[in-house]
């Protein structure tokens, strides 16, 4: 992770403190704003599973919850250099999930989603109207769950933490030069490594004999975007 932020750091440089005699600096650049809303389906190893912590004498069970589809706006921030793209993005989404492994009427609670991103990609048909964009992408991952832990307490909340490498494209149309139509398709192999809980804290899944619990995301949106 260190060696990737070292990398964005190092393009965050090259890309906006270029000295104004370098042929980099004549690069036609622009910058966008842009929301979406994505459909996410995901398959992988959170579903029908539970986990066993044990902590200061305290032993609970964390149910993992079921969300095979994801609902949630996406708003992104980024800048055009000709035919490149580099991008940040923020997903947030309250819903009601299901917990397979809780009995009724309690294995249906409220979760949280939330992801940040980066994101960079090449823009085939530069500087046309129709641009098709391909790139990679890196992001953080959040997903809280109410009342999915049990110890002898009661019922408690969790929190996933996972990150992710993206496979990215999208399609852009400029109705004008500041305006724009923008959809995407985003493939995420994300890989949950940790879980909070108020008992536990913070609880790597080596920690308790599980390596990391990989889940798939392909995430389809579609929004608009200003350029300026």
């Amino acid at each position: 992770m260190k060696k990737i932020l070292l990398a964005l750091t190092l393009l965050c440089s090259a890309v906006f403190a270029q000295p104004e005699d370098s042929d980099f600096s004549y690069w036609p650049r622009s910058y966008f704003a842009s929301i979406s809303f994505s459909v996410i389906a995901n398959r992988g190893d959170l579903f029908d599973r539970t986990m066993v912590l044990k902590n200061d004498g305290i032993e609970e069970t964390v149910h993992l919850p079921n969300t095979k589809v994801l609902v949630s706006p996406d708003y992104s921030i980024g800048v055009n250099i000709r035919e490149f793209t580099f991008s940040a993005s923020f997903q947030y989404w309250s819903m009601r999930g299901s917990i397979p492994t809780l009995p009724e009427p309690i294995n249906e609670q409220n979760m949280k989603y939330w992801r940040f991103g980066i994101e960079a990609t090449y823009n085939f048909f530069y500087p046309e109207f129709f641009q098709v964009g391909v790139g990679l992408g890196y992001s953080f991952s959040k997903l809280t769950t109410e009342n999915n832990v049990y110890n002898y307490k009661g019922y408690f909340n969790s929190e996933l933490n996972g990150s992710a490498i993206a496979l990215v494209s999208h399609i852009r149309y400029l109705i004008t030069d500041n305006f724009g139509l923008i959809s995407s398709l985003r493939i995420y192999e994300n890989w949950y490594k940790s879980v909070y809980t108020k008992n536990s804290g913070t609880v790597e899944f080596h920690e308790v004999g599980d390596s990391y619990y990989w889940q798939t995301y392909i995430a389809i949106s579609i929004g608009a975007m200003v350029q300026f």
